[in-house]
Parts: structure tokens; C-alpha cells; sequence
């Protein structure tokens, strides 16, 4: 690869081996879309001249033209792409958390992520973040957008927020890891 003066082979957030694998990863996935929209366009016109076969009385037969719909396929591509991108951000994230929680607030408690186990080209990711019985939260991350729904145990009380950013959720678990130890 090319390296231009004063940056390094892994600037930015991903390294150049990673972005190639996820430029694979793409292709692979716009290939698969393809082929499945290729396969349900086909099923729906052999079911179209299936249905087309009775015979008209005194006209001739004219054949309608179908247009097949759209795949989408840069839409799907780029939306799973920021996906895999943003949560490459947020592990990193969750491991700075982690790390912040022991030596910066003295705690001995660890907090525990569960991933959901999706489709490997789902453009989406969920996972739900544990602490103590204090901290139950939801995460969604979809394409570039991140939804937070949190319950609370004590209160019963329920919210739900968006982040455009990892750092805003860092911000955020921070907040709710200090109120929590506060509350202790």
C-alpha cells in the first residue's frame, strides 16, 4: 500500500487488511443480493406466464411487459458496510469502558455484553449490556444509526434514545456507570 508523509499504514479506524476484507465481504454481499433478487424475479415471471396461459376469445394474445423491481443493492451494501464499520467502533468502545471501569473508578464489578447472533451479511447488530442488577441496556445498531433502550429495574422505568456516534454512547455509558456506582 501507499503510505503518504506523516501517516501510517493503520490510520483511521481501520487497518488497510481490514478494509480489504470488508471491501470482500461487500462484494460478496452485493453478489448474494443479486443473485437472490435474479431468483425471485424469475420464480415471479414463470408464475406470471403460468397465470397468462388461459386462452382469450376472439383477441389476440398480447404479452404484458413486467419490469422487475429494483434489487437495491448499493443501498443494502453501503448500509451493511457502516454497519460493520460502526460496530468495530463500538467493541473498541466497550473495551475502553471496560478498562475505564476498573482503573479509573476502582470497580471491581465487570459489566457483560451479549451479542445477538445474526446473518453474517445482516445490516444490523444488537447486543445487551449488563452491570450489576442496576444497568440493563439494549442496543441496536443499524447502517450508521445506534438505538439505545434501557429499563430500570428499580424504578420500572423505560427509555429509548439514538446516537449518531460511538462517543456519544461513551458519554452515555459513562454517565450511567457513574450513577450507578453513586447508587451502589
Amino acid at each position: 500500500g501507499i503510505v503518504g508523509v506523516g501517516s501510517s499504514p493503520s490510520s483511521g479506524s481501520q487497518s488497510p487488511a481490514q478494509l480489504r476484507t470488508l471491501c470482500r465481504a461487500l462484494l460478496l454481499h452485493s453478489q448474494s443480493l443479486y443473485h437472490e433478487h435474479c431468483m425471485e424475479t424469475r420464480i415471479a415471471s414463470l408464475a406470471l406466464e403460468k397465470k397468462d396461459v388461459t386462452p382469450t376469445k376472439g383477441f389476440a394474445r398480447t404479452k404484458k411487459e413486467v419490469k422487475a423491481p429494483s434489487p437495491h443493492i448499493l443501498q443494502s451494501c453501503v448500509s451493511y458496510g457502516c454497519k460493520s464499520i460502526f460496530e468495530k467502533k463500538v467493541r473498541m468502545v466497550l473495551k475502553r469502558l471496560s478498562r475505564w471501569l476498573e482503573k479509573d473508578m476502582n470497580c471491581p464489578d465487570k459489566f457483560f455484553v451479549e451479542w445477538l447472533p445474526l446473518a453474517l451479511f445482516d445490516s444490523q447488530s444488537r447486543f445487551v449490556l449488563l452491570f450489576r442488577d442496576q444497568i440493563c441496556i439494549d442496543v441496536g445498531i443499524k447502517g450508521d444509526v445506534l438505538r439505545v433502550t434501557q429499563t430500570s429495574g428499580h424504578a420500572g422505568e423505560f427509555r429509548a434514545v439514538g446516537f449518531g456516534s460511538e462517543l456519544e454512547l461513551e458519554c452515555f455509558l459513562k454517565l450511567e456507570f457513574r450513577r450507578a456506582l453513586a447508587h451502589g
